[in-house]
């Protein structure tokens, strides 16, 4: 997760272009997502106070979605779900417990290989595709060398960014995201250690009980060793959690984050210029790229990305929660000449809706083994339907179902 206080949403922006040298039946793809965007956030969603002229001039120029969401409202389900075009329980990417995503490089869970990947599809048609920015969908199985979760392992031919994702841990000065761990399982116990040594002291000053030294010792090891454990974590993280990967190479650690934005930025345009056959390139980014990406400031300040949603579009909740401010999220499709310009459609849609519109306009047939959620939006784009594809769409916290979307087919 990014910040606790952020909500959880995703820009999902489809740059959908002819390729230069090929016929239209051939399109780039160009991909761009945002951690904890909420739908009140751009200026061309109603937002007065953040200035975003290059995400309005997409929506002036393409397709604005009004009733986008995100299969889930917390990072690692929310990727696996744009990137199969399946809820995430269907791919084991749900968590059971309450930590619904991964903060540790050594976690051995993510994306399975037998997912077949938007990615791994266009590969097999002759795409050349690359991820730029933060994957989050796990890195390894058995050491640190299998690299089976990682991206390259489903069908990227190029990766640069970060495997896990982007913690205030790993910025000095910034705070952590384990507070309230670091409060349950450090200090409560070390104030209860104090209190029984406390306690022994003054019952063996009275008199009343005979305490061993071995005891006084005993529980100053104790809380010494609890110490020691929090100044190595607190130590260690950052290095070993926080780091920039090109490829299967790390290429820095501890991650810097000075000109990281223009630094990946530069990387996708230079993907994108040394290509001549038709590509996919996704550009996930995550907090720290939000600044330049909004190219703006807030009138009263810095961008502060712990605004609630309802403050900008009227509607309750956000990060890691199922309410509409938790899930609803701005969605941008632009392809001048195929797709009307300032259109606008209200139909619910999904974030899961990318992986099978990408396989239909490259001509690839759904695989068959398998349940797609999502649905082609080309026929809603074009105008071809009025209604979604999507009688119902069903939202999960972690592996848990919380809610479920009625879209009526025979009224509003």
């Amino acid at each position: 997760m990014a910040y606790d206080c952020m909500r959880i949403c995703v820009l999902l922006m489809l740059l959908l272009g002819e390729a230069q040298s090929h016929t239209a039946s051939r399109p780039n793809f160009v991909l761009l997502m945002a951690d904890d965007l909420g739908i009140g956030d751009p200026g061309c969603y109603g937002n007065k106070t953040l200035r975003t002229p290059n995400i309005d001039r997409l929506a002036e120029g393409g397709v604005k979605l009004t009733h986008h969401l995100a299969a889930s409202p917390l990072c690692t389900p929310s990727r696996a779900a744009f990137m199969t075009g399946r809820y995430p329980i269907r791919s084991g990417m749900a968590s059971q417990s309450i930590m619904g995503v991964f903060i540790f490089s050594a976690s051995s869970g993510g994306l399975p290989t037998s997912e077949i990947t938007f990615a791994k599809l266009l590969k097999n048609q002759g795409y050349s595709t690359a991820l730029i920015g933060k994957w989050h969908l796990g890195t390894n199985c058995h050491n640190k060398t299998d690299f089976c979760h990682h991206p390259l392992s489903h069908g990227f031919d190029y990766f640069h960014g970060i495997p896990v994702t982007n913690l205030r841990d790993c910025k000095p000065g910034e705070g952590s995201v384990f507070t309230r761990a670091i409060r349950a399982l450090v200090f409560i116990p070390l104030q209860i250690i104090a209190i029984m040594l406390l306690t022994l002291v003054v019952v063996k000053c009275l008199g009343l009980v005979r305490v061993p030294p071995g005891v006084f010792l005993c529980l100053l090891c104790l809380a010494a060793m609890i110490l020691g454990l929090l100044v190595c974590f607190l130590h260690y993280f950052r290095p070993l959690n926080c780091f920039l990967m090109r490829n299967h190479e790390i290429t820095q650690q501890p991650i810097s984050y000075d000109n990281l934005t223009q630094r990946l930025t530069a990387d996708a345009a230079q993907f994108i210029r040394r290509l001549v056959s038709p590509f996919i390139g996704m550009l996930p980014v995550a907090t720290w790229l939000r600044a330049s990406v909004f190219s703006g400031t807030r009138n009263s300040g810095a961008y502060d990305v712990c605004l609630p949603v309802a403050s900008f579009f009227g509607l309750p909740g956000g990060k890691a929660n199922n309410w509409e401010g938790g899930i609803r999220i701005p969605g941008i499709l632009r392809w001048p000449g195929v797709i009307q310009a300032g259109l606008e459609v209200g139909e619910p849609t999904s974030n899961m809706d990318i992986f099978p519109t990408v396989a239909n306009l490259v001509g690839s047939p759904l695989p068959e083994d398998r349940i797609i959620d999502g649905r082609d939006l080309m026929p809603l784009l074009q105008g071809k339907t009025q209604l979604s594809d999507h009688e119902f769409l069903f939202h999960y916290c972690n592996f848990y179902l919380n809610a479920v979307r009625w879209r009526p087919r025979n009224s509003e």
